[in-house]
């Protein structure tokens, strides 16, 4: 990863509503500051924001795009936290695996912060966009720029252009088409070809790229220079959000100032389940009110686990469609983040900005049926396991049938028939032992179905 050579002090970044519980002095302020730059800058092992900074172990990272975990773990190394490498392999991922997490799309995440005992979710997921006149094609509000930035302000340590930048750089110069990318372009090749943004930037001559070939998107990187030198607030209440509603409704999607001006991203408790001395964190609690009995065993995670296996047997038909991806992050402080990402279909609609590199997820928004998950300790708050899938109705039951297997018992999910409806990739970090005290018990898991990397310690 291109991180920028600075030094950057080891401070967290509040976010637009918290405040300081004292008032001191801007002078003392002042000088705290530039102590903490000092010993940043003169400190090597404290040298934060240059790859290399920490020594050793570093944590891990799992998901589908080989790119984008190798940039998140250049994070790690340069003295980020779980958070920003989240940020970084999301932005990345909008570059190098954008059918499944382009900018127009959102996600969902289950954050854990040792240092502040905090186990929250944050929900950026695509809501629809506003029908302005007939015949538009319903197309979503985004929830990427302002989301990220929400986990980056709130629990990251480096900076948040510095976590941007090589997203920028790889959609500015080109980067080569990864197996994943390519799995998904084959898989949507009608699509591609007949959507003159798409086509634009994946085929040559009526042909789709193949693995390997140069893929370059001028205007996406200059959306990203956007975002990494502005924040997100140009994007959505400045003069880039005029420009952007006015080429998304004249493409024919639906999209206001309104829409873009209201959109916040959410902070809410997560739903916590009882699993022996340790408890599985949900983004969002099952909506069947009785399971359907596939997980044998007894215990509150055995009926939360059958009740969102009814949620997957009455699933919209839109669930299946795809466009959607987890990945999961922890570091040596046994901070993790775990996340779903999702442009509703692949590759979204096809209509949003082009001159920006922009395509919007689908307005036809479903939601989470399982979602990331991770297994923390609430007492000490060390870190046990983290997992993530495609969340289709087979990546969720796929999901669902792995969790059962290890965390309720072999044999648990049995009786579960897997679904075949949409794509299932499902990858995870299992340290049985718990970190911090032993990062040696980890395992990190990429799917073997798919085309993804995990990388750890």
């Amino acid at each position: 990863m291109r991180l920028s050579k600075i030094c950057v002090p080891y401070v967290r970044s509040s976010g637009p509503d918290e405040k300081s519980s004292g008032q001191p002095s801007w002078r003392i302020a002042a000088a705290f500051a530039m102590t903490a730059i000092l010993a940043a800058c003169t400190t090597p092992t404290q040298n934060l924001g240059q790859i290399g900074a920490v020594k050793g172990v570093l944590g891990g990272i799992t998901g589908d795009e080989p790119l984008a975990v190798q940039t998140a773990r250049d994070v790690l190394s340069a003295g980020g936290t779980a958070a920003d490498a989240a940020v970084a392999m999301y932005a990345t991922m909008t570059v190098t695996k954008p059918s499944v997490a382009g900018i127009g799309g959102g996600g969902v995440c289950v954050v854990h912060d040792r240092l502040a005992k905090k186990i929250e979710v944050l929900d950026f997921w695509p809501r629809p966009g506003t029908q302005t006149k007939s015949g538009q094609v319903h197309t979503a509000v985004p929830g990427v720029p302002r989301g990220l930035y929400a986990l980056s302000a709130r629990y990251g340590r480096l900076n948040w252009g510095q976590l941007l930048a090589s997203a920028e750089q790889d959609a500015r110069f080109g980067t080569p088409l990864s197996r994943s990318l390519k799995i998904d372009l084959d898989a949507s090749r009608d699509k591609i070809l007949s959507t003159p943004s798409l086509a634009q930037i994946y085929s040559r001559d009526g042909e789709l790229l193949d693995v390997g070939d140069r893929v370059q998107q001028l205007g996406l990187g200059a959306l990203l220079t956007s975002l990494r030198v502005k924040g997100p607030g140009e994007f959505y209440n400045g003069g880039l959000a005029t420009q952007l509603v006015a080429a998304v409704n004249n493409a024919g999607g639906t999209l206001t100032l309104a829409d873009l001006n209201n959109y916040k991203p959410v902070w809410r408790e997560a739903t916590a389940v009882k699993s022996g001395n340790e408890n599985i964190y949900f983004t969002n609690a099952p909506r069947a009110a009785t399971g359907t009995g596939d997980i044998t065993g007894e215990g509150e995670l055995v009926d939360v686990l059958n009740r969102y296996l009814a949620d997957i047997d009455n699933a919209p038909a839109s669930a299946a469609k795809g466009g959607r991806s987890g990945f999961v992050v922890v570091d040596l402080a046994a901070n993790a983040v775990a996340c779903e990402t999702t442009m509703t279909e692949p590759f979204g609609v096809g209509i949003g900005a082009n001159a920006f590199g922009l395509d919007l997820a689908s307005g036809d928004v479903a939601e989470p049926l399982v979602g990331p998950v991770l297994k923390i300790n609430p007492n000490v708050f060390e870190f046990y396991y983290g997992i993530a899938g495609t969340d289709t109705p087979a990546g969720a039951t796929s999901q669902i049938a792995q969790m059962a297997e290890e965390l309720v018992g072999a044999g648990s999910a049995a009786n579960i028939g897997l679904n075949s409806k949409g794509v299932s990739t499902v990858n995870k970090v299992s340290c049985p032992a718990g970190i911090p005290p032993h990062p040696e018990s980890c395992q990190f898991v990429a799917d073997p179905a798919g085309a993804g990397m995990a990388l750890g310690r």
